[in-house]
């Protein structure tokens, strides 16, 4: 063959291969990179998601343009349901923004992002005790900036993000011409039959169906078992803030950023304290960090209220909804060792409660009233039971 002829026939070949592998990823989505239409049994779940959450996260919320946007951690990503019954019709779209291990910075920057990409009207927020155990920062040390945020609406000042165009570009080519991308579009379309594949909704949600497997294996004592065990380890080494000065820790400012950010857009802000399982509520009181945790909760009513008097709107009000204390739900028995068919109905570990338990808090936090949940206040001290009730 003419060198020529062999050049143009492998410059063709690698062309195909290219276009043929752009193909697979895109109709796979593995990421949620493109929005692919679903399609059952092709490319429904998705396996490999949360290897890229954060640029999921991203381009699904732009996509769906929420009114109502769920942000925390991974206990909110996993706890509601943006598909729910429970959501009244006027509150929906709703994405769950939601992201595991993140902080409330990342939220900030999440809600900064709903509100550059459509009409928020409803922002409900968690914050987690452990995301506020850290030590005291000065106020202002500036906070890294994440690789995730260049591909981000805005910039953190509400400008639009120079880097974006950019970063739009280079996660197109990572989500389709890399080994990576070409292997877990093939196992997105090997895993589409089984219950327990991992997977995020296109709202953002995490049905967390891959502890079915394990509950298959050890049940839920032996889940709870491990995660105790984690827990401990981890809650050992906390230190123990007395919380007398909460604008000197940075979840704090972060917090106020979302309050400013929220009113300053005329969305309706709700924060709520997520509701711990009895055992993860003995942890913190063996760790010694039942004074902090008190004071914690008191502080967070003190910030809320004072933001809102720093905002001069008399309209201002941001419910601070507390789910974290010892009650019929956070006592949910556990089924016994060796037991891999009994079902929990409200928690799948010490940290994280399941979607039916976050329907019936959504219950509270929209009604704003329930047997449930306890609306804390500037002036008011939260009495948290320290005890499991008789």
């Amino acid at each position: 063959m003419h060198p020529r002829s062999y050049l143009l026939t492998a410059l063709l070949t690698v062309l195909l291969l290219a276009v043929a592998c752009v193909a697979l990823a895109v109709i796979a989505d593995p990421y949620r990179m493109f929005g692919t239409p679903r399609i059952r049994d092709v490319n429904v779940l998705k396996p490999r998601v949360y290897e890229h959450a954060d640029l999921a996260k991203t381009y699904q919320l732009e996509r769906i343009k929420p009114r109502t946007v769920l942000l925390g951690n991974s206990r909110t990503e996993i706890g509601f349901d943006p598909e729910s019954k429970v959501w009244p019709s006027n509150w929906r779209p709703v994405f769950n923004a939601g992201l595991s291990g993140r902080s409330l910075f990342i939220a900030s920057r999440m809600l900064q992002e709903a509100l550059a990409a459509g009409p928020v009207k409803n922002v409900i927020l968690q914050v987690d005790f452990p995301d506020f155990l850290t030590g005291p920062t000065p106020v202002n040390a500036p906070v890294k900036r994440r690789d995730s945020e260049r591909r981000l609406l805005v910039t953190r000042s509400g400008a639009p993000n120079p880097d974006r165009v950019l970063e739009i570009w280079r996660d197109r080519l990572e989500t389709t011409l890399t080994i990576d991308a070409l292997a877990d579009s093939v196992r997105t379309f090997l895993n589409q039959r089984s219950p327990t594949t991992e997977t995020m909704t296109e709202f953002g949600f995490n049905p967390l169906n891959q502890y079915l497997s394990d509950v298959k294996l050890v049940g839920y004592y032996g889940i709870f078992a491990q995660k105790v065990s984690a827990y401990e380890s981890l809650y050992r080494i906390y230190p123990h803030p007395d919380f007398v000065n909460p604008m000197e820790y940075q979840p704090f400012r972060d917090l106020a950023h979302i309050m400013e950010t929220a009113h300053a857009h005329g969305a309706n802000l709700i924060v709520f304290v997520p509701p711990y399982h009895a055992e993860l509520l003995d942890i913190i009181k063996r760790a010694g960090l039942w004074p902090s945790f008190i004071n914690w909760k008191q502080a967070l009513a003190r910030v809320i209220a004072k933001e809102c008097r720093e905002l001069n709107d008399a309209s201002c009000s941001t419910p601070l909804v507390d789910f974290a204390d010892y009650n019929a739900y956070s006592t949910e028995a556990i089924p016994p060792k060796g037991d891999t068919h009994t079902q929990t109905r409200w928690y799948w570990e010490p940290g994280h409660y399941k979607a039916a338990l976050g329907d019936i808090m959504l219950r509270c936090l929209i009604a704003e009233s329930c047997a449930f949940g306890r609306t804390l206040t500037g002036t008011s001290i939260p009495q948290v039971s320290s005890t499991a009730p008789q």
